[in-house]
């Protein structure tokens, strides 16, 4: 009949029966225990068996240079594959963190709240950058937690019930399809409107971008929509940086805010913005390299096929 929801396949529901099973486990047990457990297990699967660990290893020697030792490499690249397991356990107990739960185990919560205020009273809003570093979805749910209106650009997942259970967990801030051509005039009035826009711009674009200089090799592709959508609505960027304390204690810091320039060319205007979030994540990441996530599939250094083969030609 016409308007009736479409079953979900039983696959679907096994998935998900098998989601919530986990979370049940997971979550009767202190934190601390399925820190060290995932500890444990991921020493030894990334040892045995982990499938991106020379190309990981390879990444890690590309930014720090050949004479960074191998073991060196594993400890970040492992300590890396645990903080984001860590991410997932923590999703599980995300219904329960309400403000009072944040500001014990969120350092830096309460400044960050009255600086974020006072920008969207200056500003009307603001754009917040963040690295793929320490939990980073938590930043999101604190924004949520003390009241901040927070959208994000994303896909919806392909199980409808895994798609409940994420909006759920991350408190239910708004997430749009950047395949929807309605999508950046609704980031432009959230954001004219004082809400905060989230964005991870760290990662590789797949289409020509924003050319910047990343980890000392120029003209790497960054996302466009960091300083498009800054420029978009006249507010500023804010970087974010999370950093994973323990299993389930964290610090947050706020860099200062970076202004778009609408008089200035907007080509020229975007690498300056892009590049200043950059700088200050790079700094971050050179000092932190074990919260750094180096296993993304879009890695930051791969060229465009584009920039490949004009070089081969």
């Amino acid at each position: 009949m016409i308007g009736m929801a479409k079953p979900i396949p039983f696959r679907y529901r096994l998935e998900y029966l098998g989601l919530r099973t986990v979370q049940i486990f997971v979550t009767a047990l202190p934190i601390r225990w399925v820190g060290a457990a995932l500890r444990a297990l991921v020493a030894l699967t990334f040892r045995l068996v982990w499938p991106l660990r020379k190309e990981t290893v390879s990444r890690i020697r590309e930014v720090f240079g050949p004479e960074t030792s191998e073991a060196r490499c594993r400890q970040i690249a492992s300590a890396s594959v645990w903080n984001l397991l860590m991410n997932f356990v923590e999703l599980f107990h995300a219904p329960r963190m309400d403000a009072d739960y944040l500001r014990a185990h969120l350092e830096g919560t309460d400044a960050a709240k009255v600086r974020l205020q006072a920008l969207i009273d200056k500003y009307g809003g603001a754009v917040i950058a963040l690295p793929h570093m320490g939990n980073w979805d938590l930043a999101g749910v604190a924004c949520s937690a003390f009241g901040f209106p927070l959208m994000a650009i994303g896909r919806a997942q392909n199980n409808p019930l895994f798609e409940r259970w994420l909006r759920h967990a991350r408190l239910n801030f708004q997430t749009v399809d950047r395949r929807l051509p309605s999508t950046f005039v609704r980031i432009a009035h959230h954001l004219k409107g004082g809400g905060l826009f989230a964005i991870l711009p760290d990662v590789r674009h797949n289409k020509p971008g924003v050319g910047v200089t990343v980890f000392g090799k120029p003209d790497v592709q960054l996302g466009k929509g960091l300083a498009k959508f800054a420029r978009m609505a006249n507010v500023p960027i804010v970087p974010f940086v999370m950093e994973r304390l323990d299993a389930s204690h964290h610090r947050l810091a706020l860099g200062d805010p970076i202004l778009p320039d609408l008089e200035a060319d907007g080509d020229a205007d975007a690498r300056r913005l892009t590049q200043a979030v950059w700088d200050l994540f790079e700094r971050r990441i050179r000092d932190k390299p074990e919260q750094w996530f180096w296993h993304n599939r879009r890695w930051i250094l791969t060229p465009l096929y584009t920039q490949t083969r004009h070089t081969h030609h």
